[in-house]
């Protein structure tokens, strides 16, 4: 286990250097709107349109990184990243911004398809849960660090720009300067497509949905809920901080618990304490602020852990040459959730007020757990 995770160490830490740059954009960019004087629904359309480019990116490109290899795809989606943020700073507009966004959606789609189908291809499927816990610590570990790199500049002026870009670019140099061998694809392999993976899996395409719904309602109002409850810049950073350190904390012990037991009962288990604790912090809302940190950790611990469990759900029985399709797939269906999700949540918000976030995030992660509970739990692993 550790020698594989040695040999992962370039691709994982190119990642963690361009996720740091992911976190301090995203929350940068909703708090710049708020600032600007935009309102929710805008700011939702603006964070919707990311994930927009990361559904349209997932349709092909997993075609396009099987013909010109994990590393040299890698390579040409951070540089393209690091134009689409320099692009972005020159004119605050929404529309021009939901363009911009949507570009980097398009590169952002290649970047989780190459990562996770190395990790997916390289791990067997006893230690598939273990690697995705540790993809994602290592995810989680990086966008919590984003998060504290808003404090080094002020939102309003062009730094945070240049410091996202400058760390996507420096991404490239691990994945180039450290000797690995890449996965081998077969790009005439027959593609798997959305349908059959969802006939293949409804829950782990359902739970893919649903965390991306969740994931990008997070990243992108959260930071609105909080601007609305009083929070300034540096509350605002670490109430997002201890929610990602959650999923952080998280990631391993629920990995190491679907490998070596019922993965649908830890994603079942996962989805019901989601929903218990965002209802949890839309009830306790205007109560001790140290009690709704606490309530945000728990949050964060266990809805961050939905998107692993469902990939390797939905990965159980599939061949090694499908899998860089089937991630394709399943970041297509992550990317349908995180479009509807900045739409819906504000709706919510409008109806309940800044609590009708959280309302709207355990709604839909009961929802995913009820559907979890329809098949007898009978998938065991070794």
């Amino acid at each position: 286990m550790l020698s594989l995770i040695r040999s992962l160490a370039p691709p994982l830490l190119s990642l963690i250097i361009l996720i740091m740059a992911s976190g301090l954009f995203n929350t940068f960019v909703s708090i710049r709107l708020e600032l600007e004087g935009y309102s929710t629904e805008t700011i939702g359309a603006v964070t919707s349109s990311l994930y927009l480019g990361i559904l349209v990116g997932s349709l092909k490109i997993d075609a396009w990184i099987a013909r010109v290899g994990h590393i040299r795809a890698f390579v040409i989606l951070a540089a393209l990243i690091t134009i689409f943020v320099l692009a972005q700073a020159f004119w605050i507009e929404p529309w021009y911004w939901c363009a911009m966004r949507f570009l980097i959606g398009v590169c952002t789609a290649g970047i989780f398809i190459v990562i996770e189908s190395w990790l997916l291809i390289q791990s067997t499927p006893a230690t598939r849960g273990k690697i995705l816990s540790v993809y994602l610590g290592a995810f989680y570990g990086a966008m919590l660090a984003g998060q504290f790199l808003i404090n080094l500049s002020d939102p309003s002026g062009v730094y945070p720009f240049c410091i996202t870009a400058f760390l996507s670019a420096i991404s490239i140099l691990p994945i180039l300067m450290i000797r690995i061998a890449e996965p081998k694809m077969k790009p005439e392999a027959p593609r798997i497509q959305l349908l059959q993976l969802f006939r293949i899996s409804p829950l782990g395409f359902v739970g893919g949905i649903i965390s991306g719904m969740l994931l990008a309602v997070v990243y992108g109002l959260v930071p609105v809920y909080a601007k609305e409850n009083g929070m300034d810049v540096s509350e605002i950073g670490t109430l997002m901080a201890l929610i990602i350190f959650g999923g952080l904390c998280l990631q391993w012990p629920m990995g190491h618990l679907a490998d070596t037991g019922n993965r649908r009962r830890v994603l079942n288990a996962a989805s019901f304490l989601t929903a218990c604790f965002a209802l949890a912090i839309a009830l306790v809302d205007h109560l001790h602020p140290t009690l709704l940190l606490c309530l945000a950790w728990f949050f964060g611990g266990f809805s961050f852990t939905i998107y692993p469990l469902s990939m390797a759900f939905a990965c159980e029985k599939l061949e090694e040459h499908q899998i860089i399709s089937a991630t394709g797939c399943f970041v297509l269906s992550y990317g349908i959730g995180a479009i509807a999700g900045p739409l819906i949540a504000p709706l919510a918000m409008n109806a309940l007020g800044s609590p009708g976030l959280f309302y709207f995030l355990g709604a839909i992660t009961l929802f995913l757990g009820l559907i979890g509970l329809k098949k007898p739990c009978r998938e065991t692993f070794p």
